[in-house]
């Protein structure tokens, strides 16, 4: 393994775990006899939209978008593929974003609960599978970078 891809997976980490407090937090504010607290969860959407969007700029840029350029085809086509999956599931939550901005909670608790609760366990199920995925890409490029730089160029 090499300093690079330890740094790259160390800041998937501290990305993923600011998501993942954030979802803690609203796990109890969605628990199923939980009271809508319309503040908390106003405030609770924004920071989570601001931290994936951070979250979203590092892994594109900084992880699928290498491998798109530079990996070989297989690990391209991956990378890829998560970018799509990461760009609908974002519309999916700029969508709830918009819709939620001016809403009672309240008035709109039995449909926006279980809802809300869905959304982060897709974004919770979404980042799991881009630890992995990154992860094993990372790994791949490291080992076939490091195989190609220790094999002798032929003339």
């Amino acid at each position: 393994m090499t300093l690079h891809r330890d740094i790259l997976m160390a800041r998937l980490d501290e990305h993923q775990a600011k998501v993942l407090a954030v979802i803690r937090r609203g796990d109890v504010l969605l628990a199923p006899g939980a009271v809508p607290d319309q503040l908390q969860l106003s405030q609770s959407r924004w920071e989570l939209t601001r931290i994936l969007t951070a979250y979203k700029a590092f892994k594109h840029h900084e992880l699928f978008n290498p491998i798109i350029r530079n990996g070989p085809p297989d690990k391209a086509r991956l990378a890829e593929q998560m970018k799509r999956e990461c760009e609908a599931l974002a519309a999916d939550f700029l969508d709830h974003v918009s819709r939620c901005t001016n809403l009672d909670i309240a008035a709109h608790w039995s449909s926006y609960r279980p809802a809300v609760a869905a959304l982060l366990a897709r974004v919770n199920a979404h980042m799991a599978r881009e630890r992995w995925v990154a992860d094993s890409l990372l790994l791949v490029a490291v080992a076939e970078g490091a195989s190609a730089a220790r094999t002798p160029a032929r003339a």
